[in-house]
């Protein structure tokens, strides 16, 4: 505990102390810079609002210019004066209206006609000669139109006019010049967003470099502000910092490029920091009580959690192989609490393990010698059914040693098969002689043909899987009937499938429970519809073995007539299983 709390002093507390006050002063500029770049990023976007609202200003040239009475008003195309007054009244004048009542940043509109022959409807109307606008204004070429403003001096607000030339029908001849004037709202938001305060100037320049609107609190004399201009032009920079009799300055500027306007501002850095600059000390001192703080608390939560680590750690040096101890110290409902939970749960677990690998050796040892035991059985069996078979050779009984030999072919079939796949050749062998049984069973009552027109030796598939199907053929089909029944098995083959059908003439299947093993075949029922008391469940599980050997295009397909017959057609995908 106490290398701990030495450490923490030495490493944590007196290097963040150090690193603070270091990177207080390195990181003094950096929270300049995004000072700047906060407040350059607010205007960008205002200035952004403000083209549009400058786009929204000028497209009322459009109206005027593609108005057909507009121009034919100013070109002094109407006859008469009844006319002149009529189409004015009608068509001009509401469209004045309708602009200044659409757009509240237009103060006024006036068109100063070039024709002097025409009638003068004032204010919207005036003659060339009255506007007051400076002869250059005046002689600006059709299709070009242009932002101009007015010095107000010290006045903060700035007089914006946009005039642009209107040309006759053929844009041959300018006939007019649109003034209109725009209120002080549309650069107000730009104002605002700038936050002046009682140590900022803010100077507006117009495309001359010509000073046209002011907001001065900082006394600067006229060759100060005329460096920090030059600075800023020829710079291009969007902010800067510059000792100003004796002052650290930031000097930010924005472009307004709809309006060709520049706009300067000064600000004292002490006084955008005040707040910083004072409580420098006070936040330090701040600090430094709340590690204090912070340290006392650490050192109690770490002491209450190492002292149960150290007790639940010199617990885990008594266990051994032989040795599993639980911890029975105090456990309460948090991390170590949980971490000690899980400790006793997993020696309790490692206890049960050592005695189960015990049990499971002495299970396999014993199961050695059970399988030992199971591997003379089948050996005695077939031995005996082979004395069996002597024993009737000896005494003249033919029928008796086929059968014991033919069944002894059989349980070698079942019983000594270690996989689960065979050839198609040896499973028909196998109920060839399961037939064989059968028939000396049935006597004459079973004939039986075989037609084979495919190549069955190459041919894999899952062991067992005929017999049960030859098995339902004779057992509940021709054994049933009194009459000589017949089987028939037939294998051929395709390029895609192998088909084995198994006919027999004997009781057939009733309509009713065909139905529902077709449908179950098929998956279109469940299985338990197929379970009776005498079984059902054969023929499915060979389809299932089947469709998993084979894959799903495989199958049985089952079809029987009651007192006929039964045909049963395996279709048995190739190459699936090889």
């Amino acid at each position: 505990m106490k290398k701990m709390a030495i450490g923490y002093i030495v490493i944590i507390f007196i290097p963040i102390i150090s690193f603070g006050l270091f990177l207080y002063n390195q990181n003094y500029n950096s929270f300049l810079d995004e000072y700047a770049q906060g407040r350059q990023k607010i205007v960008n976007q205002v200035l952004n609002n403000l083209n549009v609202s400058t786009v929204q200003i000028e497209s009322a040239y459009q109206l005027f210019q593609n108005n057909s009475n507009t121009i034919a008003y100013l070109s002094g195309n109407y006859r008469t004066d009844f006319e002149q007054v009529s189409n004015f009244l009608t068509y001009i004048r509401p469209l004045f209206s309708y602009i200044l009542s659409s757009n509240r940043l237009i103060d006024g509109m006036t068109i100063y006609m070039e024709q002097q022959n025409g009638m003068v409807f004032r204010p919207e109307m005036a003659k060339m000669d009255e506007s007051k606008l400076d002869e250059s204004i005046k002689k600006l070429p059709l299709g070009v139109g242009k932002w101009i403003t007015i010095n107000n001096g010290a006045n903060p607000d700035i007089n914006l006019h946009f005039v642009h030339k209107i040309g006759n029908r053929n844009f041959e001849q300018d006939i007019g010049l649109l003034d209109i004037k725009v209120t002080s709202k549309l650069i107000k938001p730009l104002l605002e967003s700038l936050n002046l305060n009682n140590k900022s100037n803010l100077y507006v320049l117009d495309q001359d470099h010509q000073v046209i609107s002011l907001v001065k609190k900082i006394p600067l004399s006229q060759d100060s502000e005329q460096a920090l201009f030059a600075d800023v032009f020829q710079s291009n920079a969007k902010f800067s910092y510059q000792q100003v009799n004796g002052n650290k300055m930031l000097i930010e500027s924005f472009y307004a490029e709809s309006l060709k306007l520049q706009f300067v501002m000064i600000e004292q850095v002490d006084d955008v920091f005040i707040g910083i600059k004072k409580n420098k000390y006070v936040l330090v001192l701040t600090v430094s009580i709340l590690l204090l703080l912070l340290s006392g608390i650490y050192y109690l939560i770490a002491s209450s959690i190492t002292k149960r680590i150290l007790k639940l750690s010199k617990h885990m040096r008594q266990v051994d192989e032989n040795h599993f101890p639980l911890y029975h110290g105090e456990i309460n409902k948090d991390e170590v609490g949980h971490l000690t939970s899980a400790y006793n749960a997993m020696i309790r677990r490692m206890d049960e393990l050592v005695n189960t690998v015990h049990r499971s050796e002495m299970l396999r040892k014993e199961s050695a010698y059970l399988m030992m035991q199971a591997q003379i059985k089948p050996h005695f069996l077939y031995n005996t059914l082979e004395s069996i078979r002597m024993i009737a050779e000896t005494n003249d009984d033919p029928e008796a040693a086929e059968m014991s030999y033919t069944l002894g072919k059989l349980f070698r079939y079942s019983l000594s098969g270690t996989k689960s796949e065979t050839s198609l050749r040896e499973e028909v062998e196998n109920v060839q002689d399961y037939i064989k049984i059968q028939q000396i069973r049935l006597a004459d009552r079973l004939q039986v043909s075989c037609d084979i027109d495919a190549d069955i030796d190459n041919f894999h598939c899952p062991h067992y899987m005929l017999q049960p199907i030859i098995e339902n053929s004779i057992v509940h089909g021709i054994a049933n009937v009194r009459k000589q029944g017949s089987l028939s098995i037939r294998i051929w083959e395709d390029s895609a499938f192998m088909f084995i059908s198994v006919e027999d003439s004997g009781a057939g299947i009733e309509e009713e429970r065909l139905v529902i093993i077709q449908c179950v075949l098929n998956g279109k029922m469940d299985v338990h519809h197929l379970q009776t008391d005498g079984g059902g469940l054969g023929i499915f599980n060979v389809n299932e073995r089947v469709k998993m050997f084979f894959g799903e295009r495989s199958g049985i397909q089952l079809e029987s007539k009651l007192n006929v017959g039964t045909t049963c057609i395996l279709k048995l995908a190739k190459g699936a299983a090889q």
